[in-house]
């Protein structure tokens, strides 16, 4: 097939966009994505200067088209944001709008903002194809978790933008089974069911790593949370957790990353004076695997939110694929997989004691390898990379079909 993806995010950024796109380049497809100036998770959230050169806004990769859209830079702060985001909105619109009517069909990739896959939509109408909507993160619901109210005027205008994407989309494709509920019965939507389409981890998580890492103690029992530290992820609940249990000299916290909320969580371990809480920098995706293996087990926390309850964060398939057990102050989603799963234990959304409580119990069990082979015995059945393939080449096809 002919596939045009439209996605905010792609290489050098750091989402698996660029995976999914070079995997179907490999499996005989023709694919070009629109996409942004790389910005989120460069240094500063800034647009590297080697990338302001317009020679470099359309070009080839790995077999993959990238066409690039004019944006600001994320950056830091909310109108940085609201900017960031309405920039790619209008300037990748204009881009669709002009594309020649050479493809087949349309991938909306999904991340953060919806207004994102906006252009999928302004190309498939203009050439009468359909889209294919890969559904990660709930709009306006995102709005919530990251402070706004919902009686505001921007959560109601968001809210009338996601229904009409939401509705405009030909399919919708959805990381989670529940995300169906939220459209119905928030956003009062009668469009058809979503198909089940879950995230896989990268192949590099699949494979044992024996590179040692600093501020780890093998004679300790290491439990790490990786990825973003913002408001939504709660990670001060880890730090809170730390304090109740640091009558037990074996047990060490670790933070892997970077975010909004990183520096008043190292000032809550400060304030409460604790030693054993390891903060380490973002590292690079292709470090991680050293990371989870030297981990007893890994931490997902999370704020409550409707986000929250409805989604599974892609760590916890990396987590799985790992082979490691989860400890998890969350509800919703993630709860029902590592439940099912069988491959550790949960508490409330931001239960700093619930958490000690589950670390504590996890500690005196010693059942670390039995919760890890069922977490990567689960990952095989519901999360492989195959399995995901062959559904979205299914999905795909099925819309030039129509």
């Amino acid at each position: 097939m002919r596939i045009l993806v439209v996605c905010q995010h792609y290489w050098p950024e750091p989402f698996n966009s660029t995976d999914v796109c070079e995997t179907l380049v490999a499996r005989g497809h023709d694919v070009t994505v629109i996409t942004g100036l790389p910005n989120t998770g460069m240094p500063d959230n800034d647009i590297p200067a080697e990338w302001m050169q317009p020679e470099r806004w359309d070009e080839v990769r790995n077999g993959v088209r990238i066409m690039r859209a004019k944006l600001h830079p994320r950056k830091s702060g909310a109108i940085n944001r609201i900017r960031n985001y309405l920039s790619f909105w209008a300037n990748a619109n204009k881009l669709a709008r002009n594309l020649d009517d050479e493809f087949d069909v349309v991938l909306g990739y999904q991340f953060s903002p919806v207004m994102q896959v906006d252009p999928g939509i302004v190309y498939a109408k203009k050439h009468h194809k359909k889209m294919l909507l890969y559904c990660f993160d709930l709009w306006p619901a995102s709005l919530l978790a990251g402070g706004f109210k919902e009686g505001s005027l921007p959560f109601a205008w968001m809210k009338h933008v996601s229904k009409r994407i939401y509705s405009d989309a030909d399919a919708i494709a959805v990381t989670s089974p529940l995300f169906d509920e939220y459209f119905r019965n928030e956003l009062g939507l009668n469009i058809s069911e979503s198909a089940y389409l879950p995230q896989y981890a990268e192949d590099l998580f699949l494979r044992e790593s024996a590179t040692p890492v600093d501020g780890y103690d093998s004679s300790k029992l290491n439990l790490t949370f990786a990825g973003n530290v913002g408001s939504a992820q709660s990670v001060e609940t880890i730090v809170e957790a730390a304090s109740l249990v640091r009558d037990s000299q074996q047990i060490v916290f670790h933070i892997v990353g970077s975010g909004s909320a990183l520096d008043s969580c190292k000032e809550r371990a400060e304030e409460l004076m604790l030693d054993n809480v390891v903060f380490h920098c973002r590292r690079p995706l292709e470090e991680m695997p050293a990371y989870y293996a030297a981990s007893d087990a890994m931490i997902v926390t999370f704020a409550d939110s409707p986000m929250a309850r409805y989604t599974l964060p892609r760590k916890v398939q990396s987590y799985l694929a790992a082979g490691k057990p989860v400890l998890a102050a969350a509800s919703g989603e993630t709860e029902r997989v590592i439940r099912e799963a069988r491959c550790g234990y949960c508490c409330g959304f931001g239960d700093a004691r619930g958490l000690a409580r589950i670390v504590d119990a996890f500690a005196k069990t010693g059942n670390a390898a039995e919760l890890g082979e069922s977490a990567r015995r689960y990952y095989r059945t519901h999360f492989s990379k195959e399995v995901f393939f062959s559904y979205l080449e299914q999905a795909l096809a099925r819309l030039t079909e129509e």
